[in-house]
Parts: structure tokens; sequence; C-alpha cells
């Protein structure tokens, strides 16, 4: 089973071609980066028809784009486009198409004979091995397969990462080109249709009022109770799990159980229902790392809320946990940039999670900021042009040329760089960040760059 499995699987329906399929950050992603036109038509699976782009994503057309104007030296920095319909940056962690198709990694989690989540032995080399490359798709050979399209969707999601810093670079600096002067030409957008699975016809809701059911909500990360059950999971039933106490001799995994406890409870039990079903290791640990990822993203809002002290700390565990995986491989660094935690190498490490010490760090840096944040919040402030002027001489003294800064803000240069340089360039940016001396600036930096880290 891949990372991406459990994801939505969207559709894009333009000019009488259908496009796809996208994961839900891919398709975010487009959405905030004002690739989506008002005559796109959307379909995923448990939507009963095609529905409008404004019908699905409000937010995205509710008003045009504004030219930037200039501004003065102090005035606020312009502001990156949002990264989803609600509002929150959703690119970034989170899944994306890999770029080469001759990267791939060799995961060091856990060896043959370890003993697994739910005692079922650790010697699936079949789920894995399917995962250690990336999804091929040459896009300069083969570009009627709608390549280019894929292209600039990893590219944005890469941009989402750093999140609106390096827009603002752009904005700001006054020898480099905007990030996207506008929404892509129609030959790139509406690339040559791509094969997908049966859907109902898009032309036949062409003109679907806008008033029709929209798309289910997305899940919480709380598991969802039946009809008429509105009580909280009974501890009971992770009484004697195996896998319970072995994640409870993981501090992070102690925390998270004691926050929050209807979703500790409810993703044990799932896990233990799939080790009860001898279900491969690979499946088991899926499903605990995309309870991880959905638990923070709802409690991203939380976290963004906390102290400058554990805003810079989530911004150190994620630039340690970056290098830890390059020192593993570059695969496992741009895994985890394009595909955040569902990324193979990270869902392997899941199979033995005690010897996962940075990313425990990392997970524990964001749920400590996001408990702080709900019992403390703290209101942090917009980065201005003036902040972006002394990161970028944090860049420099890296030896970032303007050249560098053009690239890693131009989602077309960057998806032309190999893998090695992208997982070199995100981890400048987050050491460029971190160097900053002045502490109120750092401050408004990193709220800004965190953005998609706790929310993608």
């Amino acid at each position: 089973m891949t990372g991406q499995s459990n994801e939505a699987q969207w559709y894009i329906a333009r000019d009488g071609k259908q496009h796809g399929p996208l994961t839900d950050v891919e398709m975010r992603t487009f959405v905030g980066h004002n690739y989506l036109r008002t005559t796109d038509l959307l379909w995923r699976a448990g939507m009963s028809d095609w529905q409008p782009a404004p019908t699905l994503f409000p937010a995205a057309f509710q008003a045009p784009p504004q030219a930037p104007a200039p501004q003065p030296q102090s005035a606020p920095a312009q502001q990156a486009p949002a990264y989803g319909p609600s509002g929150t940056s959703t690119a970034g962690v989170g899944a994306a198409q890999g770029a080469n198709p001759n990267i791939g990694y060799a995961p060091q989690g856990a060896a043959a004979g370890h003993q697994g989540f739910g005692q079922q032995p650790a010697h699936q080399q079949g789920g894995a091995g399917t995962q250690a490359g990336y999804d091929e798709d040459d896009f300069e050979e083969e570009p009627a397969r709608g390549g280019r399209f894929k292209q600039i969707l990893l590219a944005l999601v890469l941009i989402g990462l750093i999140g609106g810093g390096a827009y603002a670079i752009l904005t700001h600096k006054d020898e480099l080109a905007r990030l996207v002067s506008g929404p892509p030409k129609k030959q790139e957008a509406a690339a040559v249709e791509e094969t997908a699975p049966a859907a109902p016809d898009a032309q036949s809701n062409a003109a679907a009022p806008a008033g029709e059911p929209q798309a289910e909500p997305a899940q919480t990360a709380e598991a969802q109770p039946e009809a008429g059950e509105n009580l909280p999971p009974d501890p009971a039933v992770i009484e004697g799990s195996a896998i319970d106490a072995r994640l409870q001799k993981i501090p992070v995994w102690v925390a998270l159980k004691k926050e929050y406890p209807d979703w500790y409870i409810n993703n044990i039990a799932a896990a233990d229902k799939l080790a009860a079903e001898n279900k491969p290791q690979l499946e088991i640990s899926t499903q605990l790392v995309q309870g991880l990822v959905n638990l923070r993203r709802e409690k991203a809002p939380n976290a963004l809320a906390a102290s400058p002290e554990k805003l810079r700390n989530v911004a150190a565990t994620f630039l340690e946990n970056l290098r830890a995986l390059q020192a593993q491989s570059v695969g496992a660094c741009y895994g985890f940039i394009s595909k955040g935690e569902l990324s193979p190498v990270i869902i392997e490490m899941m199979e033995t999670p005690e010897t996962a010490t940075m990313l425990n760090a990392q997970l524990a840096a964001i749920f400590d900021a996001a408990t702080e944040g709900a019992k403390a919040p703290v209101s942090h402030q917009p980065a201005v042009k003036a902040d972006y002027d002394i990161l970028i001489g944090e860049l420099n003294k890296l030896g970032w040329k303007e050249e560098d800064l053009q690239v890693f803000s131009n989602p077309r240069l960057l998806a032309k760089r190999e893998p090695a340089q992208v997982c070199k360039m995100v981890q400048d940016w987050f050491s460029a960040h971190l160097a900053v001396q002045d502490p109120a600036a750092q401050d408004r930096l990193l709220y800004e760059t965190l953005k998609p880290v706790v929310s993608g």
C-alpha cells in the first residue's frame, strides 16, 4: 500500500478534456495558486456528479488577484496565496508526484526479522519494494501525457513547503521576476487528458446550479462516530494492545495519548484491527501515519498560535529531521519534502517507531506547540519587506546568488533541479531562518514559513 492510497483522487474537466488524478494536497495547492478556473468541473470518489469549481471552492473566486503596486520600504510584504479552501496552507509536507523517475532511496527502517506491530514479522518485501522509487513521468520526452500539468503541480507543492517567504522575496526584490504572472497558458493547463476511472459525464452537468450539494466535508482527525453514537471511545478497547504498549515507550506517543485520548484510542483500535486481520506491516504503519497526519492538520491553527520559542523548536526539529533523512539517502529527504509523513520511507520507519529519533522529535515539537497554542494562544504578525531583506542576507552567507533565489521561487525552474539540490535548498532556507538574530523578525518569518509545515 502506498502513502497515497488513502487520499482523495481529484479530476478536472476543462475545455472538453479530463485531467487527473490529483491528490488532495495537489488539488488544494492548485486552487491556492489561482490555477483553477470558474468554468472547470471537478469530481472525486464519493461525489454523485461533477460539480462547478466555484461550488466546491468558493473562497478561491471571491475576489480577483490584484496586481502588485509599488510599496515603500516599510510597507508589509505581500502575502503569499492561500493554500486551500479553508484558508490554511496545505502544500508541502503532503503527497506529491516525484519529478525524477530515476531517484529512489534505500530505507534503513526495520530489518528482516524485527518484530513489527501486532507481533507480525516485518518481512513483506513485496509491499516495500513497490515503493522503492517515484512514479515515472518523463516530462520532457512525453509532453502529450499531460506531464507538464503534473510538473507544475509538483513544483507548486515544493513552493508550498517553503511557505509564502519565497513568494515574498520575489515580490520585494526588483531584480527578480514575479513567481507566477497569471494562470497557466491554455495549452499547458489543458494538457492531453489522462486515463481516469469511470465517473459521471462532465459535460452533462456543465450548468449545475450553485445550490446543489457540495462534496462531503473533510474528515477530522477524530474518527467519525456512527449515527446516534456520541459517547467517547472506551479505553478498554485497547487494553492489552501490543501496539499501545510499544508506542507508550516513546515520549511523543505518551503525550498524544494524554492530550488527545479519543483520537489515540480510535487510531490504536484501528491498527489493532488490522493486526488481528493479519494485514501487512506496511498497511498497519500506513494507518498510524495517516492518523498522525490528520491530527497534525487539525491542530495546525493551535500550533501556529504557540510562543516564538515553540515555533523555533518546530523549525529546528524539522531541519534536523531533513538532515537525518539526507544522511540516509537523497531519496529519503526528497520523499519527505514531497510526500511528508506519507512518504514510503517514513511509513517504513513506523514499523520500528522507537528508532525514528528525529521524526519523533519533530512530531513532539509540533504537538507540543499545539498544546501550548490551545491553552495560551499568541498572536503573530506577518513578515514585512525588511524581514525578507534580513533573510536574503542570511541566504547570501550560505552562498546563495540571485539565480538561486529566482530558482527557489519559481516552480518551473525548481522542478528542473535535481532532488539533491532541492533538499539542500530547503535545508538552507530553514537554516537561514534560524540564523536571523532579530527575535521579532525571526518570529514573523517563521510564522509564515511554518504554516505549510504544520498544515500540509
